[in-house]
């Protein structure tokens, strides 16, 4: 009786969950819909069914942990899973997860060499920090890059900490299995929605991120409703949340064959993450969830090649005319094209002759942008930001780090930490999380090739 309750408990409660979804949703009038608060129920539903699930699968999702290791695995679970709900929880979780591991290492008395992957993110940090000094408004500088402290301390603690294989499965599954549910209630709400103005529920083909209108009191594309439960409220930010915890899913899928997370829990994420994209009009996720599968159908297809240097040879060729196609994409479509991010972004590349090899300082993006009389804060392209920023130099440390984290997952054949930084790479080059507290349990968990047990 165990057994079956353990194996058929997730498809019971998402079931359970869809019939709570539908009869809170048909409760709801014009007013409540658009009120945060009216989803707290369903939300208390998801946790308990989150714990539920977890409990039942203790076994294999913390097979041959420790106490505390199963401890670090849930908080840097929470940590991701969080974001999506309200990404301002990042920050106290992630003071614990790296207080936590410090603690342990030191308990432990283990020590590791520093690791290239993290030198070279300390080495950006240092320079992002230093830039402050040769900024031009030094009162306010520091408000730019106040959250790469924590990259300080990152590299230092994964010199006492390194997490085990096994510690994967419980740190992937946990927020893959709450973003499956969120998921869930994300179409829900849009076929309710759909339902109540009256329109075809494939609306968002159009890829018009006028196609529903505006909301007449908030001022808010109809469109943001279906994620109205969480607090981030932010389509492309809740958009790339589904979007790394998807590549994550999928390594963890092929990895454990399916022990873990099934084909069809898979294939249904998938599916339904696709539509929330469209659904949200999140450019970089649907263009993020094309490049993604296609570099998962070229790891699968190089495995076949034995020799390094034509895989290699084949994987530039491969870059080189994905990165042109995109770039065609981009420009050449009015779904793509934001006129106004090109106008920024190129005014960004001549700019930075006037400081080339250390850049204008913390900030100086900013002071660039209100020059050309456009109300942003920033380039939303971390890459751009830092040469314009922090110049040549800066942007080198920024690349060296995602060249080590490649050149090491080729080495020990550890594509995790690939997956996950293409997937920061995507979303930095059109908004950015560099930095930023959510950057944390990735790094720390999925990009140095961890210990075998």
């Amino acid at each position: 009786m165990v057994k079956r309750i353990e194996k058929y408990f997730s498809w019971g409660s998402v079931g359970l969950l869809l019939l709570a979804i539908t009869y809170t949703l048909f409760q709801l009038d014009e007013e409540a819909l658009w009120d945060v608060h009216s989803f707290r129920g369903i939300l208390s539903v998801i946790v308990v069914v989150v714990v539920a699930e977890i409990y039942l699968r203790r076994k294999i999702l913390f097979e041959k942990l420790s106490f505390f290791e199963g401890l670090f695995a849930v908080v840097a679970a929470a940590i991701v899973a969080s974001y999506l709900y309200n990404f301002k929880l990042n920050l106290g979780l992630s003071i614990v997860l790296l207080l936590f591991c410090l603690g342990y290492g030191i308990y432990k008395r283990t020590f590791y060499k520093p690791h290239p992957i993290m030198l070279s993110l300390l080495a950006f940090t240092v320079m992002k920090l230093l830039s402050v000094l040769w900024a031009t408004d030094r009162t306010t500088a520091f408000d730019h890059i106040d959250y790469y402290c924590f990259f300080l301390f990152l590299p230092v603690i994964s010199c006492f900490y390194r997490p085990e294989k096994t510690i994967l499965r419980a740190f992937i599954y946990i927020p893959f299995f709450i973003s499956l549910l969120l998921l869930l209630l994300t179409v829900a709400d849009y076929i309710f929605l759909m339902h109540y103005l009256g329109k075809p529920l494939v609306s968002f083909l159009t890829l018009d991120k006028t196609y529903l209108g505006q909301h007449l009191d908030t001022g808010f594309a109809t469109y943001y409703q279906p994620i109205i439960w969480s607090i981030t409220f932010h389509p492309s930010k809740i958009a790339w949340g589904f979007l790394v915890i998807w590549t994550m899913g999928y390594w963890l899928w092929r990895e454990e064959k399916g022990r873990v997370i099934n084909t069809f829990q898979f294939l249904l994420y998938t599916f339904l993450m696709a539509m929330i994209a469209l659904i949200l009009q999140a450019r970089v996720t649907i263009l993020g969830i094309f490049i993604l599968i296609s570099l998962f159908v070229w790891v699968s297809l190089m495995k076949q090649v034995k020799k390094p240097k034509l895989i290699a040879f084949f994987t530039v060729i491969v870059f080189v005319i994905g990165s042109l196609i995109t770039k065609e994409i981009i420009t050449n479509t009015t779904f793509f094209n934001d006129e106004g991010r090109a106008k920024i972004n190129e005014a960004a590349l001549v700019h930075f002759k006037e400081h080339p090899f250390i850049g204008g300082g913390a900030g100086y993006e900013t002071q660039l942008i209100h020059s050309l009389n456009i109300n942003l804060n920033s380039l939303h392209n971390e890459f751009l930001t830092a040469l314009s920023d922090q110049g040549l130099l800066g942007l080198s440390f920024l690349l060296l780090f995602h060249v080590l984290v490649i050149y090491y997952g080729l080495k020990n054949k550890y594509f995790l930490g690939i997956y996950v930084l293409l997937a920061f790479a995507i979303f930095n080059a059109t908004e950015g999380v560099m930095g930023l507290p959510i950057c944390i349990p990735f790094f720390l968990f999925c990009l140095i090739p961890p210990k075998q047990t």
